[in-house]
Order: structure tokens, then sequence, then C-alpha cells
């Protein structure tokens, strides 16, 4: 029988549910783990087996509207595999392909991290934040069962505005029964996106700290760096969780 110590990453099911999380503790015939969703259980040794860290990246190409060249999702890969993460990455163009893509690799019980990388867009009113794929739009609410059923996953969605709705961040947290939902609550720069969610990487793979904590750590460390998004200051959270 593996022993699992202290940091290695975990999967098992406790009260009939999955749960992913770290080793913090050894103890003669259990351990303590920290859940990805920041839960503390006690779970016996015999209930356990080792998790992978992986990252499913779905990339949509920007309007050029956008004065955007990114191709952001090769970068992260890479950045993925330093951490000794794997990454799958994919390009999508509609809401067909990200629905399939996430249903055959989204819900491998491997995958760890959804990384959704597209433009998005909150309108005025409620139910009207949406990603711009390549062909076509994906309405959050209207279409919010497309991240239906990833159950403790985090989904890291690289959109600008999308945080703004925090409801529909709760919707898609419910439907999918995601460990956390994560986005940007205002237009961001490329060079943003890239280093938020380098350091946010780094803190959910080499911490048990809640997806929560991470990043409003990763927060603190941009306003310390004096990051600013176009130049202006923000009195809220550039990047939000639920």
């Amino acid at each position: 029988m593996r022993k699992f110590e202290c940091n290695e990453r975990v999967i098992f099911r406790f009260d009939g549910v999955t749960h992913r999380g770290r080793v913090t503790a050894v103890e003669p015939k259990t351990r303590r783990v920290v859940t990805d969703s920041g839960k503390r259980l006690v779970v016996p040794v015999r209930s356990l087996r080792a998790a992978a860290n992986r990252s499913l990246i779905l990339e949509t190409r920007l309007d050029r509207n956008l004065r955007s060249n990114r191709t952001y999702g090769p970068m992260m890969q890479q950045l993925l595999y330093a951490f000794d993460v794997e990454a799958l990455y994919e390009r999508v163009h509609t809401v067909d392909s990200m629905r399939r893509f996430l249903r055959q690799e989204g819900k491998n019980p491997a995958t760890r991290f959804i990384h959704v990388m597209s433009h998005g867009t909150v309108g005025p009113g409620s139910g009207t934040a949406s990603l711009h794929l390549t062909f076509g739009d994906l309405n959050l609410v209207e279409q919010a069962d497309v991240f239906k059923d990833l159950p403790d996953k985090i989904l890291l969605f690289s959109c600008c505005q999308i945080g703004k709705d925090r409801a529909v961040l709760e919707l898609i947290k419910e439907v999918s029964k995601a460990a956390a939902v994560i986005s940007y609550r205002v237009d961001v720069n490329d060079w943003y996106t890239n280093l938020a969610e380098a350091l946010l990487y780094e803190r959910l793979l080499n911490s048990t700290m809640s997806p929560q904590k991470a990043v409003r750590v990763v927060g603190e460390v941009l306003d310390l760096m004096g990051v600013k998004v176009h130049g202006v200051v923000t009195r809220k959270p550039v990047l939000v969780c639920v």
C-alpha cells in the first residue's frame, strides 16, 4: 500500500463525493488532506489514490478588432511543464467544440484545471455575460449547461469582464459543481493575464491555499509590485473567484 507523504496530490471519495487535494499531515492509518475547494478532511490511507495535476487549455481566436496577436495557450502550456503539470492545449471555435472538449477531456479524473482563453463581455442588465468564440458567442446564462458536471475542477476564465457578474460565476459553479470559478472583473491587457495566471498557478500548485485565498494573495502581490491595468489603479479586485 502506498504511504502518501506530505504534499502529495491525492484523489478520493468522501461521503459519496469525489475530492482532490494535498496531504498535509501523516497519521498511522489516515492522512489529513486539504481539498482543492478548501475543506480539511481526515481520510483513511486505503481510500487514497495518487492524483495527477493536469490542465485542459481551451483557446479561441480573438477578434482582429481587439488588436491582439496573442496565442497564449502554447506559452501557458510551456509554463505548466515547468511545474511538472501535464497541459492539453486545444483550439476551440464554436460552442459545440467547446462542449465536446469539456465532455471528453474536462471530465477526465486527471484534469484538475480547465483554462478557457477567450474574449468576454458583460452587457447592460443581467444574463448578458458571453464568451466570444471564433464563430459565434457562448451566453454563459442561457448555455451554462456547456460546463455541466465538472465536479471539483478549478475553472479559470482568462476573459475580460466576466468576473463583473458574480451571479454568472455562481451559476457556472453551481452547474459545473466546480471547486472554484475564476475570471477578470474588467478589461485586462495580455501581459497582465500572463503575469496574474502564472502567479495563480504557482500558488495553487505549491501551497494548500484554497482557490479563493490564492486569488486574494495574487491580487495583493500584483498590488505590491505596482502592476496596474491600463495604467489605472483599481479599488476593487481585478481577479474574482467564487
